[in-house]
């Protein structure tokens, strides 16, 4: 065979290696550009099917899980000295926290009524001024909790003026099903304008007099936002917006929202706060949801 033969049989070769590697790259680049457009839609809050899913859900909270902590004040004076009035008007609630816990179930298996008065059950002062639920409504009936479905969570308060609170960051686990691993995990940030202490005087219209009893306001509701998730929920984004239908009956504090003095000696210990917290919350995501229970 001639070498020139030769030579140009191996510049062949070479030309259709040198081709399929320049295949290869092109494949490569645009493998790449698929994986890139992918994570900018999970990113943007679409799964892989350009779907977006969205359900509501129901928490119901009992009183014994749900916590509100007071930091240690720099005096003590305002709410250990029973000798004294006890005004919680100088109490610094940056830094405070609400612990909560509850259980999940479909909007459709929970049923909200009027409850214009309250349980007196704990409270041997049954004077109507103890017995108003906020939002003056609670839960018909309690279904089971199912153990894997459950939202639990903390909310810091970042910035308050005296007792009214001006903004909070929550951390947050909703959890639904997978025996409680298939989680989404929330975090709330927003402006939260809310007085935990803060009631109104209900008025007898038929009457046309003040009926003396003191019904606690509602929190706003909040946004929050999915950053995450584990089991099922691995890799979810989307958002949330929680919203307090029915609350607990007033906290252990009297006097005006200016000049707030809390309950002293026996009277403090004799008053308990009873009710139901129950918040809706709309999840929207780019993973399926299940039907809660």
């Amino acid at each position: 065979m001639k070498l020139s033969t030769v030579i140009s049989s191996l510049v062949g070769t070479l030309s259709l290696i040198s081709h399929a590697e320049g295949n290869m790259k092109l494949l490569a680049r645009e493998r790449m550009r698929e994986d890139r457009a992918a994570r900018d839609r999970m990113l943007s809050g679409e799964s892989d099917s350009g779907m977006v899913f969205s359900r509501g859900y129901v928490c119901i909270i009992k009183p014994q899980d749900f916590t509100f902590a007071i930091p240690t004040q720099k005096s003590q004076t305002s709410v250990t000295d029973f000798a004294a009035e006890p005004s919680v008007e100088s109490l610094n609630l940056v830094g405070s926290s609400s612990f909560q816990s509850g259980g999940i179930y479909d909007p459709a298996d929970v049923e909200i009524v009027d409850r214009l008065k309250g349980s007196t059950d704990n409270v041997r002062d049954a004077s109507p001024k103890f017995s108003q639920f906020a939002g003056q409504r609670q839960p018909k009936f309690i279904p089971q909790a199912d153990p894997g479905f459950f939202l639990n969570g903390e909310c810091v308060t970042t910035q308050a003026m005296g007792f009214q609170i001006m903004g909070h960051s929550c951390l947050l686990n909703l959890c639904l099903g997978g025996g409680g691993y298939n989680c989404l995990a929330i975090y709330a940030g927003s402006k939260f304008v809310f007085n935990p202490i803060q009631t109104f005087v209900l008025f007898d219209n038929n009457e046309n007099r003040l009926v003396g009893l003191r019904v606690p306001v509602l929190p706003p509701s909040y946004p929050g936002t999915i950053i995450g998730g584990t089991g099922l929920f691995n890799g979810a984004v989307g958002y949330v917006d929680i919203t307090t239908i029915t609350g607990r009956t007033a906290a252990p504090v009297f006097g005006t929202i200016e000049n707030p003095i809390l309950l002293r000696g026996d009277d403090r210990s004799d008053y308990i706060q009873v009710g139901f917290i129950t918040q809706k919350i709309n999840v929207v995501t780019n993973i399926p949801l299940p039907v809660a229970p």
